[in-house]
Formats: C-alpha cells, structure tokens, sequence
C-alpha cells in the first residue's frame, strides 16, 4: 500500500499541453496521425486516425484520441509540429489506453453523439528509422535525461538551454 503514490516511471515526462491541442521551454500545438501496423513493422492494419500529444519523454509519447487501441499495439505515428513541413516517424508499441475521466458536459454529449476519449501511452521503438533505446544517454552538464525522441521535438538541448536555439523563420510564401 506504501506504493502507491510511488512514481513507476523511468523516465521525467515534460508536459505539452496548451489551449488546443499538445511546456517544456515553450508550447507546443503538436497533432498525432497513427494506424496500427503489423508485427513487421511494415503493413498497415487500419486507416489513419487524428490524435493530440499530451506530453513526451525520451522513450515515449502520451496522445488523446477517439479511437480505441489495446496494449501490445503497434503504432505507426506521424507528429506533427507547428511550422514544419515534414511529419515526425515515428513506431511504437502500445502501452497503455484509458478513456478520459470526462467533465459533466463531455458525459452529455458522449450519451447523445457516441464520443469517447482515450489517453494512449506509446513506448517509442524508433525515430526517423533510428533506435530509441539506443539514442538515450545522461547529459551531465545539464543533468538531463535525452534522446533522438526529445531533440527531434525540442532540437538541440544545448542550444535551447544556451539560448541559441532560434526558430526558423518562415518565407513570405509559407
């Protein structure tokens, strides 16, 4: 019973939530397709579904959707982040799924539309086609946990700390 309230995590999880959709040193409005694939990796088994992240760590991602999916799943994800012209690839294996504890309001509607929302914990296999697990390593200098999951989202954790990191700024025709 002592355990409880112990974190089970291995890993510091930085939370993204904003208004609509997806803090770490700035917010992030960051959309989620994924499609279950099969055990090679390599097949789709369903079509494409929309989905928001919660929050990210350096082997995992947290999203909400409407859609269902089992622990053991195997999810091919596309992350969307605001200004980039090319999606995140990313593969991983469901976790775990919970529906969203809903408010008065979204109970309504859930008994008059059908609507159900689920949070989905993804262990991340891959990045971009490169390991995960093998990416991940201690940054001393910043006492810092990091992977290719978080500098494909973040960028460089030294440049961002440092203040070099800078947005690339958009042309005129985007």
């Amino acid at each position: 019973m002592a355990d409880q309230g112990k974190e089970r995590r291995k890993f510091k999880r930085y939370g993204t939530d904003v208004e609509i959709y997806f803090d770490f040193i700035y917010d992030l409005e960051t959309k989620v397709k994924f499609e279950l694939i099969d055990q090679t990796g390599e097949n789709s088994l369903s079509d494409k579904y929309l989905a928001v992240s919660r929050n990210i760590s350096v082997g995992g991602l947290c999203f909400v959707s409407s859609e269902r999916v089992r622990q053991g799943d195997l999810l091919h994800l596309e992350v969307y982040l605001p200004g980039a012209k090319e999606p995140i690839d990313m593969k991983g294996r469901v976790e775990w799924c919970k529906p969203v504890s809903p408010s008065y309001e979204e109970r309504l509607l859930e008994e008059v539309e059908g609507h159900r929302v689920f949070e989905v914990g993804v262990r991340l296999m891959l990045v971009n086609e490169e390991s995960v697990d093998e990416s991940i390593h201690h940054d001393a200098a910043y006492d810092v946990d990091w992977s290719i999951v978080l500098e494909s989202v973040f960028g460089n954790f030294r440049a961002l700390m440092e203040g070099k990191y800078k947005p690339q700024a958009k042309k005129e025709n985007d």
